[in-house]
């Protein structure tokens, strides 16, 4: 199952939204008799105020060590971000109550995780994730819009995505030299060069983990800020991006 992505366009106290995510989860989890569990995944055991209000304490405490409600096939529990950790046992749809995009990026190279609910607590904290996976919105009434690099960004990405050592990307002073090159060209030939779209690009479509698209991300908003960094070419960029250009064409 290809791992699915959702998200209820929300914030603070909606605990309507907690049950529609619970419901949601459930009935995916009886169309896939492969899920297992529900993972209820909060920051810090005291962030189950929501559940409570939904379904009184006692069904609270259950929850901690897994319970199964009428007409859901999965086990529910709650698991902390510092508790929940990946295996090859279950099979788990998480609803992520109130997390950053931080977390949630984490969560995303589980290979126990074939879901994500997405309830945001402070929108702005999900919004990273949201533009970089664009789940589906549950309520159908999302305004979010989302952008694309350019053409030319696209293929500088991906050339370098092809050139550096995919084990351990970045790591080699080589590779991190020919990621600035790029940067550096981009930036003198491009119209704009948003951070954070480029970042949401690697991660979504070449598969970059986090940790390391940050580093992109990081060395655009240096040039952006007008400071520079050490290292990369700083002659011949045009023949890079030339050689993007006509790609594009």
């Amino acid at each position: 199952m290809k791992k699915q992505r959702f998200f209820i366009d929300t914030e603070g106290n909606d605990d309507e939204a907690y049950r529609e995510a619970i419901n949601y989860a459930c009935q995916l989890s009886i169309e896939d008799t492969g899920i297992s569990d529900i993972i209820l995944l909060v920051a810090t055991k005291a962030n189950t105020g929501w559940l409570e209000r939904l379904y009184g304490q006692e069904t609270l405490n259950q929850l901690f060590t897994g319970v199964k409600f009428n007409n859901c096939p999965a086990l529910l529990s709650i698991e902390t971000k510092k508790s929940y950790y990946d295996n090859n046992v279950s099979s788990d749809i998480v609803i992520a109550m109130g997390l950053s995009s931080e977390i949630l990026f984490e969560i995303e190279r589980f290979t126990r995780v074939k879901a994500i609910i997405a309830v945001p607590w402070v929108k702005d904290f999900t919004l990273k994730w949201i533009n970089t996976w664009r789940p589906i919105e549950l309520r159908g009434n999302s305004t979010i819009s989302f952008s694309e690099p350019s053409c030319i960004v696209k293929k500088a990405m991906i050339d370098l995505t092809n050139s550096v050592n995919k084990s351990d990307m970045l790591t080699h002073s080589s590779d991190e030299n020919l990621a600035k090159t790029y940067i550096l060209a981009l930036k003198k030939y491009e119209p704009s060069l948003d951070p954070d779209i480029v970042e949401s690009y690697l991660i979504r479509e070449l598969d970059w983990n986090p940790h390391k698209s940050k580093i992109i991300q990081r060395l655009i908003s240096i040039l952006n800020s007008g400071k520079y960094f050490q290292g990369g070419q700083r002659t011949g960029l045009h023949y890079y991006y030339r050689k993007w250009e006509k790609e594009c064409k």
